[in-house]
């Protein structure tokens, strides 16, 4: 990993590099040819100036005494031009080429006789292509001149710079040779920490964690993989404490039974107590197959083998059949049961679900609840949804447990001595249910005051989610 990761710098600088050099040149070429054409157009100029300023009537009116041939050679040799010609075009339009003439001349765009201002062009000389600009100069009514200086488009030696570009690109590659190095050996040492760790994880220890160095971006991967490892650890934990716990409750009861059972195949149960005995085993094999259902019901829900069908229904009329359904038992138990259902539109929802939910709620306060007490079930109707709640006035529950209620088996294994029945999974269902359905729970309860265990379900089916 630290060889790839050094030759991607690498790779990365040296384009870097020559992308840039290439570029730069490019947009150095422009500049220096626009500021070599500014140049060039303004010595035209000049020269134009100067010729006129020298220039003197020959005998008879014909053209220019001066010596414009030497006068041209000087302004050849100081400027550094590779072109430098001129001819003159009398008042009647004669036109004659000073000196030994040139290749610009002839090339000059439109009629040479007839160019009234400075006109810049592109020449071929020998096949080379040559930047030029031709300038008349006006002889005070004697005619004029038109001056043309020329000079190669090669501005740049593009040999040297290339050679100069290619040593560049060396220079650049040793540079981010060693960077890339130092820079992946740096690197390299932090991620090894978060590669051991997330081996070490992945082989099941689930204690490894990777170091935390800085606060920058490997730094943040570093917390990150460290608060999963923490939350796997934690799964794990409450995994193990599942499992024994649901061995614990398996374990009983087949104790119970397989006592009893032991106990009848030997004779060693008078006829008197048949009836008890079978009421203790039936009472047993009900407890297991609860808690097997519950189980089977968990799995199927975090599976998300459990589909939703939603439909029109009335909250209140459904809750106030729930509550029946639960009466005689309630009765049995010398418990009061009770329901404030607020009457409201049709809601979209699952009945099913929902019966369900109910059912759980109201079978683990009925549990809760000692005789002479009281159960309430209510439905309410809010911004955020429906609130299906049931109240009980049991002896309450510590505060410091509220926020595990919902968790597998552990109400039944803390509050035992008040609950010797139940799978202990009915409120962890609800919570999976209700969390299927797009809405949430939550419980209220304080030691001596009973305990209120609510769920918020959406008021339209589209808002939930099937599995």
């Amino acid at each position: 990993m630290r060889r790839r990761f050094f030759w991607s710098l690498v790779a990365v600088a040296v384009a870097t590099i020559v992308v840039g050099s290439l570029a730069a040149a490019i947009l150095i070429d422009r500049e220096v040819d626009r500021s070599v054409r500014e140049e060039f157009r303004r010595q035209a100029q000049a020269t134009a100036g100067l010729v006129d300023s020298q220039i003197l009537q020959r005998p008879g009116g014909r053209g220019p005494q001066v010596d414009v041939i030497s006068l041209l050679g000087v302004v050849t040799a100081v400027g550094g031009h590779d072109y430098v010609e001129a001819a003159f075009i009398d008042q009647a339009g004669n036109l004659e080429v000073l000196g030994q003439g040139g290749p610009l001349l002839d090339q000059v765009p439109g009629d040479l006789a007839r160019v009234s201002r400075s006109v810049e062009f592109e020449a071929t000389v020998d096949g080379e292509s040559v930047a030029a600009f031709a300038t008349p100069v006006d002889l005070n009514g004697r005619g004029q001149m038109v001056i043309v200086i020329g000079t190669d488009l090669d501005i740049i030696p593009w040999r040297d710079v290339a050679l100069r570009m290619l040593f560049g690109v060396a220079l650049g590659l040793t540079l981010a040779s060693l960077i890339a190095g130092s820079l992946s050996r740096f690197l390299g040492s932090r991620l090894e920490g978060l590669s051991g760790a997330s081996r070490a994880l992945a082989a099941g220890d689930l204690t490894a964690r990777a170091p935390v160095e800085g606060d920058d971006e490997i730094g943040e991967v570093a917390v990150a993989f460290n608060d999963m490892a923490g939350q796997l650890e934690e799964a794990r934990r409450r995994e193990r404490e599942f499992l024994q716990s649901v061995g614990h409750d398996l374990r009983t009861p087949l104790t119970t039974i397989g006592g009893y059972a032991e106990a009848l195949e030997e004779g060693n149960v008078d006829a008197a107590d048949l009836p008890r005995v079978a009421d203790v085993i039936h009472r047993e094999s009900g407890r297991l197959s609860r808690l097997v259902e519950d189980l089977m019901m968990l799995s199927r829900i975090e599976a998300r083998e459990f589909g939703l069908r939603p439909e029109e229904v009335d909250l209140a009329a459904h809750l106030a059949g729930s509550v029946e359904a639960f009466r005689v038992r309630a009765e049995a138990a010398g418990i009061v049961l009770e329901s404030d259902l607020e009457p409201m539109p049709p809601v979209e929802t699952d009945p099913d679900r929902v019966d369900q939910i109910v059912g759980n709620l109201l079978e683990n306060a009925l549990r809760y609840t000692p005789e002479g007490g009281s159960v309430t079930l209510r439905l309410q109707s809010g911004d955020s949804g429906y609130r299906i709640a049931v109240t009980d006035s049991g002896p309450g529950m510590d505060p410091d447990d509220l926020p595990r209620v919902f968790d597998r088996l552990y109400v039944t294994q803390r509050y035992r001595p008040l609950r010797p029945e139940g799978s202990g999974l009915g409120l962890a269902i609800v919570k999976e249910l209700v969390g299927l359905m797009g809405g949430t729970t939550g419980v209220d309860s304080a030691i001596g005051s009973g305990t209120t265990v609510y769920a918020i379900l959406p008021h339209s089916g589209s808002d939930q989610r099937s599995g």
